[in-house]
């Protein structure tokens, strides 16, 4: 066998090698919990804020006003490069439903607009929202300035997408998972384009009054809530360590040298 032979046979093992360990997909599971959330309080001023309690609402109330929720989830931080996301999985606590017993919807649509959250701290059940702050967002702004002024939404109530990304319906309180091909597209979206992750609108039945339904909050863990979280699994492909890639490297120069 010639020596350009034998340099041949060791470089294509050596490549395969690598292409083997490159094909070779390590699985991983990550879990993070929500950044900031809130709820947007149905008002003709937006005078009602919740930006830091242990609850967020969605539905109609007895009193046939609407609720409306936003969370919001830092994906991109947490998701090495080349990550293949293949499943998504977000879970929130129930805590509280109407004593009607009806099974009830509760939905996740794409928030379509930037959003933050302030310092209302709304006391006892929540349900009334407190005397909205700097920062909140409510039902008339994205963004308010505490005096009845802010950013608004280009859509009172909130700009989201119409179509769900996941839905579920609900009941016996406990926990929900929400899973589902458009919530999988949305996160990939999310970790490839982080300035599209705007979060999601949580939407609850509003066809009838005494639907809605109380989940705990980002800022619930402190008094023994159960936080929201999005449960992601995906994929990597280890790339061929260094000292492969400089001896395959090395091998092609011999080999050029000796041509």
């Amino acid at each position: 066998m010639s020596g350009t032979a034998g340099v041949d046979r060791l470089l294509g093992g050596m490549i395969a090698t690598a292409t083997t360990f490159a094909g070779m997909a390590h699985a991983d599971t990550v879990s993070i919990f929500a950044t900031r959330d809130a709820t947007l309080y149905e008002s003709n001023d937006g005078n009602a804020a919740n930006g830091a309690g242990r609850y967020l609402f969605a539905g109609r109330t007895n009193q046939n006003l609407v609720r409306r929720a936003l969370t919001y989830f830092d994906v991109a931080a947490v998701l090495p490069n080349g990550a293949e996301i293949t499943s998504v999985r977000l879970i929130m606590n129930l805590s509280q439903a109407n004593s009607s017993g009806l099974a009830r919807s509760v939905s996740l649509h794409r928030a379509l607009q930037g959003w933050t959250t302030g310092a209302t701290d709304p006391t006892d059940t929540e349900s009334l929202g407190a005397p909205t702050l700097i920062g909140d967002c409510t039902w008339t702004h994205s963004t308010s300035d505490g005096a009845g002024g802010g950013t608004p939404w280009q859509i009172v109530g909130g700009d989201f997408a119409t179509t769900a990304s996941a839905s579920v319906a609900t009941q016996a309180l406990g926990l929900y998972t929400w899973t589902s091909a458009g919530l999988l597209d949305d996160v990939r979206n999310f970790a490839q384009n982080p300035s599209q992750n705007l979060g999601w609108f949580i939407l609850g039945d509003e066809s009838a009054a005494g639907t809605a339904r109380r989940f705990d909050s980002a800022d619930s863990g402190a008094e023994g809530g159960i936080v929201p979280r999005l449960e992601i699994e995906f994929a990597t492909v280890p790339t061929p360590g260094p000292f492969a890639l400089l001896a395959a490297a090395a091998l092609v120069v011999s080999r050029r040298r000796r041509g």
